[in-house]
């Protein structure tokens, strides 16, 4: 399962036409990877390139630009991939150029200088993962260069997910589903938390995903969204009776999936948990039902929140009286998927439309003075005729 060259070669004229159509002469594309998983979705999207080695401060000629990759781009569709590291998989990624040299700062000028680009309007995409170090020898290097800064070109395009990436994101779901599982499968009352994260990431790692996070939290801690922030859970022991909250992410070829539930320990849930749980699963239920082609997602934010008002639930984050549930931060329904977190955001106004093709997340959390935090979301694809839910539970939507 795979996305082809042709599907690539593609998107690159797709992002070469919108380039030039804004008035612009080429483009920057700058993306980080080396594990962290969190900014590595543009050069990903239109080459197939994921740069493995993790970041490294600067040091020439033997670690350059490390985590880093750039894809530059004409108007005209010519293009160069710049790697800061040579070991790349030539066959399952598509450039004209891919371009390598001790310095990547200088790899990135001379592709630019090849392509015509070093004078001119350029657009720099994925500024926010560029070193300002990097980004300062740039305009040094290249002072002919009029930059403007804009990712919404290309965030426009990896908006609407093909077919090919609709396979891979159910390949990816279907994966995390059965990870979620064998968490709460393993993290019962006894059992640690750690125990629970074993389960999922032996799951993941089977079936040929990697772990993109587990925040994981229980008992007195469940207000939190991790137990601890590093690694993102604890070894404290799960007593019956405890909210355990998880919200766990596998990547499947660098499409996420990103969902999570609140269970009670030994399933005997008092009636404030109880409580507690159906006012969250009544709010994101309605949020979910609101979902359609050609809606917007001002629709969505309304439905979820007035589901929650209906239940009484205080919207500006804290309890307005004793007993009454809150929502918890962060105050928002969720955000679209792909190959990270993309926008739009689910929060008001939110006039942004939703199209077939769209992966959305879904989530919300509540809290209640006494008892904890509660927190469960739900992953879907947005079709022509309504919705395709991906994160059902094995016994029905929040099992």
């Amino acid at each position: 399962m795979k996305i082809e060259g042709d599907e690539f070669r593609g998107r690159q004229i797709a992002l070469a036409d919108a380039v030039a159509g804004a008035g612009f002469d080429g483009a920057l594309v700058v993306s980080r990877g080396g594990s962290t998983l969190d900014r590595y979705g543009n050069v990903l999207y239109l080459t197939g390139h994921y740069q493995h080695y993790s970041y490294l401060p600067e040091s020439p000629p033997t670690f350059s630009g490390r985590a880093h990759s750039a894809f530059a781009i004409a108007g005209d569709g010519r293009n160069v991939l710049c790697v800061a590291v040579p070991e790349v998989d030539d066959p399952a990624v598509f450039a004209d150029t891919i371009s390598h040299s001790d310095r990547w700062v200088e790899t990135v000028r001379d592709a630019l200088q090849g392509l015509g680009l070093d004078t001119g309007r350029v657009l720099l995409i994925g500024a926010d993962v560029l070193p300002t170090e990097h980004w300062l020898a740039l305009q040094e290097l290249l002072p002919g260069v009029d930059w403007r800064f804009d990712d919404e070109p290309l965030e426009t395009l990896r908006r609407i997910k093909s077919p090919a990436e609709q396979a891979m994101i159910r390949r990816s779901a279907a994966i995390n589903r059965e990870a979620v599982t064998a968490f709460f499968a393993a993290a019962v009352p006894g059992a640690t938390e750690a125990d629970g994260v074993a389960a999922a990431a032996q799951v993941i790692a089977r079936h040929g995903a990697g772990l993109y996070y587990a925040a994981v939290s229980s008992g007195p801690k469940s207000w939190a969204y991790m137990s601890a922030p590093l690694p993102g859970w604890s070894t404290r022991r799960i007593e019956r009776g405890d909210l355990v909250r998880l919200d766990l992410a596998a990547s499947f070829g660098g499409y996420l999936s990103d969902f999570g539930r609140t269970v009670v320990a030994g399933g005997e849930p008092t009636p404030d948990q109880a409580w507690l749980v159906q006012a969250m699963h009544d709010g994101l239920d309605a949020a979910i039902g609101a979902v359609r082609p050609g809606g917007t997602v001002a629709e969505i934010v309304a439905a979820g929140d007035a589901a929650l008002a209906d239940a009484g639930v205080a919207m500006g984050g804290q309890a307005e009286q004793p007993g009454q549930i809150a929502a918890s931060y962060p105050v928002h329904w969720g955000h679209c998927l792909g190959l990270g977190w993309e926008r739009p955001w689910m929060i008001a106004p939110g006039d942004a439309l939703i199209e077939p093709g769209m992966y959305l997340a879904i989530e919300r959390a509540l809290s209640l003075e006494g008892v904890g935090t509660v927190a469960a979301e739900q992953n879907l694809l947005v079709h022509v005729t309504g919705f395709e839910l991906l994160t059902e539970g094995p016994e029905g939507r929040w099992s």
